[in-house]
């Protein structure tokens, strides 16, 4: 540091030589050269003793001297010397090769010959000192960085613990998934959830934030408490679906959302509700490629799209025996060989079809390590979930509670301008959900209505055909045709009533169309076995059989009638 009369005033320099005329001389140069803080050392004992007591930035060190040589003063300076880079410069008459050369073997940074020459002496000290403060200042930015790793440590500790002890799913319910987690880094971007349905079975997230790391982690506090919450009460897989997008939407920046599978699994263990947006396709392996089945993802991920826009359609799966759903996030068939190819979910199926006619069925653990060796790398860039659930009853324990709530009727008539409204299910839905002793089955309630309501719009007044979604083009095109015929729907009545009768244990939903009926038969048998294409269209009736007690119809097959079991 040098003020403003050209002195050079934070500058300490140990001057050592036994002569004093040498250290008049140098101490007189550097005087003049605005180095005013030398101190003088007249052997090599002194010196040591001055560099621990005064800790100089640079020492100008003779040779030759009785008693300590500079070559012995050099080599204990600099086993104590612990700070930064500490200019040693030897001051010399020696002027053979191997002399000069042990100046820089025992720790010397230059030397200086003697007679000195004022301008070269000092211009090799002002480039040694300005490599000391070089020095310093990396020394300084090197602590700080220790002290910010470390507070990036402990807080990375801190969220870990609470990630930990907040995003936990309950031993008894994960034992019926086979699950593979890897993330990316220390926290994870995807997401595995499950949790106990008061009916007996399990409900089940799959989540995939944007990027990866403890930014994308956050997002899945509020996601999981959600879920907790809701499962508790029974909900519906679009209530989930509903009140996790809001909670994205609130607290996730615009340019973060999670693409999820959200599932629920029946006690049974033989039924799955299945929504999916933004995730890979949900694979249904087989000993054979005609049996293979794959579900994709037909919604947009959540957190994107506001309420009103959000389709809360689910797909329901049949799963026979022992038949295995396999769910994985991206980062699973984004990884890539060295030729930069991607696993991609037709590489993904190969290797299931491999590992079937192998093992005949699958292992999270060793489906990802095949998965693994496509992989050029020895790390992954971005978080890997795997979960494979095998189609058996779910053996989790029960509380049954026989509610005494009152009984109650909710009569809903609606018209052809309410029928129109994007969110007319949901608040059908809402309004059912008030019904009291229903909390045990509120999710069949919710598929069974939504069904029913979801039959008489689009066959009792839509009159569409549901063979046109045989493939996935047909499935586009029935739901264009489903949104132009809604929009110039003038007339039309669906009249809705849910009865609970909480103290028989039995809830009754009837649901009546404006429309011509069909040909139902009477004593009409629905046939729940599993089909190759069963997901595509005329899966309504059948699924509601499956989870009703008993379905008949009335007025020519343009009002539907259920009666379900609430302590079943």
């Amino acid at each position: 540091m040098t003020s403003s009369n050209g002195e050079v005033t934070a500058v300490k320099i140990l001057i050592v030589d036994d002569e004093a005329i040498n250290r008049t001389l140098l101490t007189n140069m550097l005087y003049s050269a605005g180095y005013k803080h030398c101190i003088e050392a007249v052997n090599g004992e002194e010196a040591i003793q001055h560099f621990i007591e005064e800790q100089p930035d640079l020492i100008l060190l003779d040779v030759v001297m009785p008693g300590l040589s500079g070559f012995d003063v050099a080599v204990q300076i600099r086993q104590l010397a612990k700070g930064p880079y500490l200019p040693i410069l030897f001051i010399t008459a020696l002027e053979d090769n191997e002399s000069l050369v042990r100046c820089l073997e025992v720790g010397g940074n230059d030397f200086a010959t003697k007679p000195f020459d004022r301008h070269i002496l000092t211009a090799k000290i002002r480039a040694h000192l300005k490599i000391r403060a070089l020095s310093e200042h990396v020394e300084q930015q090197n602590q700080r960085l220790r002290l910010f790793n470390q507070r990036v440590a402990r807080e990375h500790a801190i969220v870990e613990h609470i990630f930990s002890h907040a995003i936990v799913n309950r031993p008894e319910v994960l034992s019926h998934f086979d699950c593979f987690l890897k993330p990316a880094e220390t926290f994870n971007g995807d997401l595995f959830l499950c949790e106990a349905s008061p009916s007996g079975g399990v409900y089940f997230v799959v989540g995939d934030f944007t990027g990866h790391g403890l930014a994308s982690a956050i997002g899945a506090l509020p996601v999981t408490q959600a879920f907790q919450e809701l499962s508790h009460q029974g909900v519906s897989i679009a209530e989930i679906i509903c009140e996790l997008n809001r909670i994205l939407i609130t607290f996730l920046p615009s340019d973060m959302f999670m693409a999820a599978v959200v599932g629920e699994i029946n006690a049974e263990g033989n039924r799955v509700n299945l929504w999916q947006g933004g995730m890979p396709a949900v694979i249904i392996p087989a000993k054979t490629d005609m049996s293979l089945r794959t579900i994709t993802s037909r919604h947009m991920a959540l957190g994107i799209v506001d309420e009103h826009e959000l389709n809360t359609d689910c797909d329901a799966i049949r799963l026979g025996p022992n038949e295995q759903l396999i769910i994985c996030s991206d980062g699973l068939i984004e990884i890539a060989n060295d030729k930069g190819e991607m696993l991609l979910e037709e590489g993904l199926i190969d290797i299931i079809k491999d590992q079937m006619q192998t093992h005949e069925k699958i292992e999270a653990d060793s489906l990802f390590l095949r998965a693994k060796a496509h992989c050029g790398a020895a790390s992954f860039h971005d978080d890997v979930t795997l979960v494979v659930f095998t189609a058996k009853p779910i053996n989790i324990p029960v509380s049954q509670k026989f509610d005494d709530g009152l009984p109650s009727v909710h009569d809903i008539a609606l018209d052809a301008k309410h029928l129109k409204q994007p969110d007319i299910l949901q608040r059908v839905l809402q309004l059912a959900g008030q019904c009291e002793g229903i909390q045990s089955i509120r999710s069949i309630i919710y598929t069974v209505l939504s069904e029913l309501f979801n039959n008489a719009l689009e066959h009792g007044i839509l009159k569409l055909d549901s063979k046109l979604k045989a493939d996935s083009s047909g499935f586009q095109q029935y739901y264009e045709n489903r949104e132009a015929s809604l929009q110039v729907l003038n007339q039309g009545r669906i009249n809705i009533r849910v009865e609970s009768v909480p103290s028989d244990g039995k809830v009754l939903i009837s649901v009546e169309d404006s429309g011509d009926g069909f040909e139902w038969g009477g004593g009409r048998k629905f046939s729940t076995a599993c089909t190759t294409q069963e997901e595509s269209y005329g899966r309504g009736l059948p699924l509601i059989h499956a989870l009703c007690e008993r379905i008949w119809f009335e007025k020519g097959g343009s009002k539907v009638v259920c009666l379900i079991d609430t302590q079943s």
